[in-house]
């Protein structure tokens, strides 16, 4: 049957038992074990010439689309998004760690956290704002209540909270300066209200725009006199003023909204949205449009038409299509192991419809009623762990003093969560590549098992676990600890190549079944044998920075292997032509291992020209000789226990990966890490290594 794709929400989940308060089932995707899928868009709306919103003509007729492929499932989605739009490369920040937290903070106290992770050596880049960055029913008059609109009093606004953040600008520049992009949370089904500051630029650039003004009759700009409609007819009475009602689907409406209350926050500092739609599902005036995918096309491709660099929302699914704006919010979950076993199968499930980009709150958002308790530091740790492997690396949490989210507030798992958090920046150079071929190809980062074994009936049932790109085998620990400090991971392990286990340092055959057992610092994952990886330098802060440092981690195998690393300026939306491509070839015969890298194919704004190079051998604990380019290299430069990653003490730079491995890892020691002289990125360079 129908493999299924995703669906609008996961509000209330407990996981399988209960996929959301408002979904028992995901929406059918355009895969299916049977060989073929039918979509039917007859009754969708159309978009016009000018890209907005349009009734089909009316008369009978079909719009069928089959996707008919057997079990060629990556052969579907690939033409899946040359019928229905690419999927577009995020900026690499994205793919960086989110910190987010609703609560009431002022700007002092979110600075002083982003100060925190620096002092604690965590990476970040990105700080959320949640909903009280603007003033709320309990700073208007402290009754939550509905609004003329019947939503939650003051859950929509766009007025900074002054008596929080005094000097919006400041503080938005003051995480900028530390590294840390910024996006606010927005609800904004309740229109614009009379108090907001936005309110008379807003109205006159409405009634500006529009010449069939069909809503309340009483908007007023000022005290002076009537406001005249586009037709010149007046308009309400002077000094009344009248909440104007959310009314995204008319272009005038969207084109003021965006010119006189969105980009002018922009200008001050946000960098994108999370937007937050919780409201009625269908639009009150075009029937049967979504709202939420509406207000999604809406925001993006204005970013897309006035941003200098490339546009991205957070958002909730809007239904097929949706993958065209990326990033996804997947909703309020509560805290239970039995979500964070469903999540991989709902993450690559998604996969199926093109929406790759899945974002979920990390530790869950809220806990069952009757079952509060202080956040569980282990199952934070576990959910940190999946979190690596996962396309967006967001905590965030209720506003409940008993959801912690800062890790440095469990001393006894600091460490273990650290380390994932640095890992999954070790990783950003395989991860974005494979941003890229999703891009490229519709194949997106999360896959289930069943693309590459679609013949295999475990490739189906093995929920728990999926492909991160094409050669890491990704699952979860979802129970606590035994007696023995351990957790047990039952793992099908594919066949047609054995599988390295980066958390113990071991090989497991292909074909296999195996129940394993980890500590609480041992998050597993698994890679190809014989297969490489790239990595980003040791010292790594933030996916903003440019850097000239590249590991290269090499997993036990005998054989050939490659990898082509994607690379860009991370932010310009020209990267279709403004990127470049490296060739990474392995081969390992008896003893040599030999690397090449070949020159780097394409260019792009601030490409270094030399690279700092380490490789990373795992399964190694000595090597007798490195050579690069036929000269050999001081065997003081490598040697055990390095690690390649998340090493607490690691250098930065042109230093990343050298000596003899202090500090922390999240690869343990069960490696030799060798650090290189610096190689041309324009040029072939041949690797050596004796072991």
């Amino acid at each position: 049957g129908n493999l299924l794709g995703t669906v609008r929400t996961l509000d209330g989940s407990l996981g399988f038992e209960q996929i959301a308060y408002s979904a028992s089932e995901l929406e059918k995707g355009i895969l299916s074990r049977d060989g073929w899928a039918l979509v039917d868009e007859s009754e969708r709306h159309l978009f016009s010439a000018d890209g907005w919103v349009t009734e089909r003509p009316a008369g009978d007729r079909l719009d069928w689309y089959l996707f008919a492929y057997g079990h060629d499932y990556t052969a579907a989605l690939g033409d899946f998004v040359k019928v229905a739009g690419r999927i577009p490369m995020p900026p690499k920040w994205t793919l960086g760690y989110w910190w987010s937290r609703y609560w009431i903070f002022t700007d002092d106290e979110l600075l002083a956290l982003g100060r925190e992770m620096k002092e604690h050596g965590v990476p970040m880049d990105v700080m959320i704002v949640d909903m009280d960055w603007h003033y709320t029913y309990k700073d208007m008059n402290k009754r939550l209540g509905r609004d003329d609109f019947n939503q939650s009093r003051g859950w929509t606004g766009y007025t900074w909270n002054r008596d929080l953040f005094p000097d919006p600008e400041a503080f938005l520049g003051e995480l900028h300066a530390m590294g840390y992009k910024t996006a606010l949370n927005l609800h904004p089904a309740s229109g614009i209200r009379p108090y907001e500051e936005c309110y008379p630029a807003f109205v006159k650039d409405y009634l500006s725009r529009t010449q069939d003004y069909d809503g309340p009759k009483d908007y007023v700009f000022g005290e002076g006199g009537y406001l005249y409609a586009g037709n010149g007819k007046p308009v309400g009475k002077a000094g009344y003023k009248a909440s104007v009602p959310y009314r995204m689907t008319q272009k005038a409406w969207a084109d003021a909204y965006f010119n006189s209350v969105i980009r002018p926050l922009e200008k001050q500092g946000v960098d994108f949205w999370w937007l937050d739609w919780q409201q009625w599902l269908e639009s009150r005036y075009v029937k049967g449009l979504s709202n939420t995918f509406w207000i999604n096309h809406a925001f993006f491709t204005d970013k897309d038409a006035h941003g200098t660099e490339r546009p991205l929302i957070y958002h909730r699914w809007g239904g097929l299509g949706s993958h065209r704006y990326q990033l996804g919010f997947s909703g309020d979950t509560h805290d239970e192991w039995s979500v964070l076993k469903f999540l991989p199968y709902f993450t690559a499930t998604a996969s199926n419809v093109g929406y790759g980009y899945w974002g979920h709150d990390i530790g869950g958002h809220m806990q069952k009623r009757g079952h509060e308790r202080l956040t569980d530091p282990e199952m934070y740790t576990r959910w940190l762990q999946y979190g690596v492997f996962t396309p967006i690396f967001k905590t965030h949490s209720t506003q409940s003093a008993n959801l912690e989210r800062k890790i440095w507030a469990f001393p006894e798992h600091f460490e273990y969560m650290k380390a994932a958090i640095r890992l999954r920046y070790t990783l950003s150079p395989y991860i974005y590549t494979f941003a890229r071929e999703a891009y490229d190809t519709g194949v997106c980062l999360c896959r289930p098992l069943y693309y590459a074994y679609p013949e295999r009936p475990e490739a189906y049932s093995y929920n728990e676990e999926y492909l991160f790109g094409d050669r890491i085998l990704a699952t979860v620990i979802c129970e606590p600890a035994g007696a023995d400090g351990k957790s047990a991971r039952e793992v099908w392990f594919p066949s047609g190549n054995d599988w390295w286990d980066m958390a113990t340092h071991t090989l497991h055959r292909g074909g296999s079944r195996k129940t394993l057992r980890y500590a609480i610092d041992e998050n597993p994952w698994f890679v190809k044998a014989g297969s490489i990886l790239p990595l980003a330098g040791q010292g790594i802060r933030n996916l903003q920075e440019p850097s000239d440092t590249l590991g290269i981690l090499v997993v036990p195998g005998a054989g050939k292997s490659s990898f082509r690393l994607y690379e860009d300026d991370g932010t310009s939306k020209d990267y279709a032509s403004n990127c470049a491509f490296t060739l990474i070839e392995k081969r390992l015969s008896g003893n040599k291992l030999s690397i090449t890298l070949h020159p780097r194919e394409g260019s792009y704004d601030g490409a270094p020209s030399e690279r700092h190079v380490y490789l990373v051998l795992e399964g190694r604990t000595a090597v007798r000789r490195v050579l690069v380019n036929g000269e050999t290299v001081e065997a003081a430069a490598y040697g055990a226990g390095a690690g390649a990653g998340a090493g607490a003490g690691a250098g930065t730079g042109a230093g990343a990966g050298a000596g003899a491995g202090s500090g922390a890892t999240a690869y343990g020691t069960g490696c030799v890490v060798v650090t290189l002289p610096a190689l041309s990125a324009t040029a072939q360079s041949r690797i050596e290594v004796l072991l």
